[in-house]
């Protein structure tokens, strides 16, 4: 067998036909480019300098056509005026036909305008001329006038004309000839660049090693990226095992990073995701724990440790990711929920853990976020219930499973009913049972879903208490629940106004009830979220006032109508000192800022006794009523405005609107009201 010739080194095909045709191309695109600058070069001053020239010459024309008219003015019955007239007007005449339509008018806009005037002047100089001697006077006297304001226009655009030219053409030379030298200076880089492909082969193999190192790495934090994970993750646990330790496997997801990015820029959401890496990087431990952001607001930890080390890594994170950050002059809350899954307890590979930890971020962050949840078993079972919760919800909605019953509410000082309170309930369509909306309104405002309920409640609200209005007053208003997210959303708002279009109900007799978690979410939404819903005239009510996030400044900041106060602060109000002051001051506060105060949840004498001492403006409760259905709400608004017998009406009427309220004095004249 013969034996082949060690080959050579050969230059790559590839290079060599990379350089030729880069070459060429550079050679063609520098002649072209240089030819064609040469040419504008050349052809922008003789343009230039035309249009000023032929400007000019009108110019001239014109003043001697406006000269002859005032010599033939001084003689009209001169024969050489006459003809000197004329040949002048034929001068303007010729010049400004043939010019007119040229190119000179596109250069010298106010050109175009001046136009039209001269000829029409040279016309109306035909018709003396052709009148023949003596010439009119009078004539010869208003055009001489009009041609000497056209003469002055024409002056004026001139010189302004001439000056911007000049400018122009100056500033184009100087950046024609600046372009040059970019344009050489950039061709030259370029083909340095084409001849310099030729020696990237030699390097080739460390540019493969940092394009490798690119493509494990996350173009804006820095952190390992989801390629890395798929490539790398397997070989941990492997090694977790060899090591008899166990894999710790934790998702992160930041909480309202949406928010950030709408309300302080995607910039400001960047620097935050890294403020997030640096966290995380802080941990990573080479071959050990890995950072890694899976995409967007997502993250994920892989550590080997310790079997007995369970919580400790997550619960750390936990306390430094919730926190605020200074990024830019914003304050920024840094929030994440965090679920976590463990190999072997929790999975034998990683899909498996993959697909636990991912149940257990879901259970945190359904319960409140910023939290953190270890995977069991019993998550998987509350995730399934939460879905089919939730596709009971939507198959609720569909076949329109929610009603609403209705809340009076009471004005203390005269015991009249201002209003209602429209609260949502399910009713089973196989059991009959009746759900109240602490079964399933969680559970919506986990999803999306509370966006299709609150649009539903508020559609029926205003459609019934639209049906009330002959029967009540201008100030019986409708009362009903928002949630934060239906608030924020951009369709809310038109879908509030479509419905109060539709129904025909007055904004006035309409108020969303709103809670404090809006403010602390996203004020500066919250804030023109609010202006817009007033600004239609519909009123709002601060909800559960006292519960959780109170405070002053959300009170001065945004236009509220009313507070209710939250029914925990009305338990054991008779014992409690304490919570006698809180609601003295809330009251106070509300007095003192114009809103009207409502109290939720009356139950008893001594709460109602308590409040009327207090002047508090009204309250609502088992005391004076159940949530009864638009029946009977109808019925009794009915018997208040003479429409039905109250015999017919006053039984229903004393179990439902307690008898008790007969013993307070201060509303007798209600309870009096309603037995007649």
């Amino acid at each position: 067998m013969a034996r082949s010739r060690p080959r050579g080194w050969q230059f790559p095909l590839t290079y060599g036909t990379a350089i030729g045709v880069a070459a060429i191309g550079s050679a063609i695109l520098i002649v072209m480019l240089f030819a064609s600058i040469n040419k504008i070069e050349s052809s922008l001053p003789r343009f230039g300098f035309f249009a000023i020239r032929e400007f000019h010459i009108a110019i001239r024309d014109v003043t001697h056509l406006r000269d002859m008219i005032s010599l033939a003015e001084g003689a009209p019955n001169s024969q050489e005026s006459l003809d000197q007239l004329s040949a002048a007007n034929d001068l303007v005449y010729i010049r400004f036909k043939r010019i007119d339509g040229s190119e000179t008018i596109s250069a010298i806009p106010a050109y175009a305008g001046v136009v039209p005037r001269v000829n029409d002047a040279v016309t109306r100089l035909d018709a003396v001329l052709s009148a023949g001697l003596p010439l009119d006077q009078k004539s010869l006297k208003e055009l001489g006038f009009e041609l000497e304001q056209i003469v002055g226009r024409m002056n004026d655009e001139y010189y302004k004309y001439g000056e911007e030219v000049n400018a122009d053409l100056y500033s184009s030379e100087v950046s024609l000839k600046r372009f040059n030298y970019q344009i050489a200076f950039a061709l030259t880089i370029l083909s340095l660049l084409a001849i310099g492909t030729a020696v990237l082969f030699i390097g080739r193999r460390e540019t493969i090693k940092k394009l490798e190192f690119l493509a494990w790495r996350d173009a804006t934090t820095g952190l390992k990226n989801r390629a890395w994970m798929a490539a790398n993750r397997d070989a941990m646990l492997d090694r977790t095992k060899e090591a008899g330790k166990q894999l710790q496997l934790l998702l992160i997801d930041l909480d309202h990073f949406k928010s950030v990015n709408d309300t302080f820029g995607h910039h400001v959401g960047d620097l935050l995701l890294k403020a997030v890496a640096e966290v995380l990087e802080s941990v990573e431990r080479p071959g050990e724990v890995a950072a890694v952001r899976l995409g967007g607001d997502e993250f994920a930890i892989m550590a080997i440790a310790d079997q007995d080390s369970h919580e400790d890594l997550g619960q750390r994170l936990r306390e430094r990711l919730n926190g605020f950050a200074e990024l830019e002059g914003h304050q920024v809350r840094v929030g994440a929920s965090i679920g976590m899954a463990c190999f072997p307890q929790h999975g034998s590979d990683i899909s498996t853990l993959l697909h636990n930890a991912d149940s257990a971020l879901y259970t945190a962050k359904a319960e409140g976020r910023s939290g953190f949840v270890t995977f069991s078993p019993a998550i998987l079972s509350q995730i399934d219930m939460q879905l089919g919760e939730e596709a009971g919800i939507k198959r609720a909605l569909n076949c329109d499973e929610f009603f609403l019953v209705w809340q009076p509410q009471f004005e203390l000082a005269t015991g009249r009913m201002t209003g209602t309170e429209a609260l949502v309930r399910w009713r089973d369509p196989v059991s009959g049972a009746v759900r109240a909306p602490a079964s399933f309104i969680p559970i919506a405002e986990r999803s999306d879903l509370i966006l299709e309920l609150d649009n539903m409640v508020l559609r029926k609200a205003c459609v019934q208490a639209a049906r009330w209005m002959p029967i009540t007053t201008e100030e019986f208003v409708c009362s009903v629940n928002v949630s934060a997210k239906s608030l924020q959303a951009d369709a809310y708002l038109t879908h509030l106004t479509e419905t109060l279009r539709q129904t025909g109900l007055p904004p006035s007799r309409l108020q969303l009830e709103i809670t404090e978690g809006i403010f602390i979410q996203n004020s500066r939404d919250a804030l023109e979220s609010v202006g817009k819903i007033r600004n239609i005239g519909v009123s709002l009510a601060l909800d559960d006032f006292g519960s959780g996030y109170a405070s002053f400044g959300y009170l001065a900041d945004f236009n509220l109508n009313q507070l209710k106060i939250d029914r925990s602060l009305l338990s054991d109000l008779a014992s409690s000192t304490k919570k006698q002051n809180v609601v003295r001051g809330i009251i106070a506060l509300a007095n003192s800022l114009g809103l009207t105060v409502v109290a939720e949840g009356v139950e008893n004498e001594a709460q109602l006794d308590f409040l009327i001492r207090e002047h508090c403006h009204g309250a609502q409760g088992f005391f004076m009523s159940e949530p009864v259905e638009e029946r009977l709400m109808t019925n009794y608004l009915a018997a208040r405005q003479g429409g039905v017998r109250l015999e017919q009406f006053q039984e229903k009427c004393v179990t439902v609107f307690r008898p008790e309220l007969r013993k307070n004095k201060e509303i007798e004249r209600f309870a009096v009201s309603v037995k007649r």
